[in-house]
Order: structure tokens, then C-alpha cells, then sequence
């Protein structure tokens, strides 16, 4: 009998400690440390998310509704343009976040979490559709609080 008490005690103030972690790392009011953003490498797409903090209340959470929303907007892109198949194949370069912050005045300036997938550029589109409408599609199909953001792409010409 005295394990059990002991043991319900320990699970007690281990939930109550869980639940005021989870609390102090994501702060509900609008007064956010202005957090900084690493800059976008401009040969990489990026798939930028400024997730509501009251929708997603954790980072973790966060970071799970990005992953979620990219694949399924891929998934009705394909379904959309290309018969389903599965066109976007460049490999992700690298996760940046999730970090609090303030979305940008001109998305609404919420507090949010700010979380980007960066990958490189590769084989898109498909025989219906090329890259720019494919994209386009694409973020039709993203919620409001996400967007892409395209590779950099330079043509180098020959001067003779």
C-alpha cells in the first residue's frame, strides 16, 4: 500500500513538472523574445511555416503540423496535376526550428513558431504541369501560415 502512494505521488509531480515545461516554452501572450531567424541559403526551396502558438502550443506539435501539411499538400498537388504521382524528389537539406517568434505584420504579426524545411531543388512538376505551376498549386493547397519559398536560379550566359 505504501509503494502505491509513493508511486502515485512520484507520477503526480512528474506531470505537474511535464505540464510547467510544456508551459514556460511556449508563452501564449504577445510579448515573444524577438528570436533570430537564420538567413534562407538562396539556392535551396524553402517551405516556411509561421504556425499559430494557439494552434499549436508546443514546438513539437508545431513541427509535426508543419511535416503533416507539407505532405499533404503535396499529395493533393500530385492528385491535382500529375495522376498522383508523386513528383517533388529533391532531398531536404536541412530543419530550421521550431523557434518562437512574431509572424511578419504583413501574415498578421501573431505570436507563432517559426519552423522551415529547406531542401534541394529537384525533379518537380510533372508532364501537365511544369515547376512554377506545380509550386503554384502547391501552396494553394498549404494552410494559411505556410508558404514556399523558390530556389534562386542564375543563367550564366557567354560573352564572345
Amino acid at each position: 500500500m505504501k509503494i502505491k502512494t509513493v508511486s502515485l505521488i512520484i507520477v503526480t509531480v512528474t506531470l505537474l513538472a511535464l505540464q510547467g515545461c510544456t508551459t514556460l516554452s511556449a508563452p501564449t501572450g504577445h510579448s515573444v523574445a524577438q528570436t533570430v531567424i537564420p538567413v534562407e541559403n538562396p539556392v535551396l526551396d524553402h517551405y516556411i511555416a509561421w504556425i499559430p502558438r494557439e494552434l499549436a502550443q508546443t514546438a513539437s506539435v508545431a513541427e509535426a503540423m508543419a511535416h503533416i501539411s507539407l505532405v499533404n499538400a503535396r499529395e493533393q498537388t500530385a492528385s491535382q496535376l500529375c495522376a498522383g504521382q508523386w513528383m517533388m524528389q529533391g532531398k531536404v537539406a536541412e530543419n530550421i526550428g521550431p523557434l518562437p517568434a512574431m509572424a511578419p505584420e504583413a501574415t498578421g504579426g501573431y505570436p507563432a513558431w517559426y519552423y522551415r524545411v529547406s531542401q534541394l531543388p529537384g525533379p518537380q512538376g510533372c508532364r501537365n504541369a511544369d515547376t512554377q505551376t506545380f509550386y503554384h498549386a502547391m501552396q494553394e493547397n498549404l494552410p494559411y501560415w505556410m508558404g514556399i519559398k523558390a530556389a534562386t536560379t542564375t543563367a550564366l550566359s557567354r560573352l564572345d
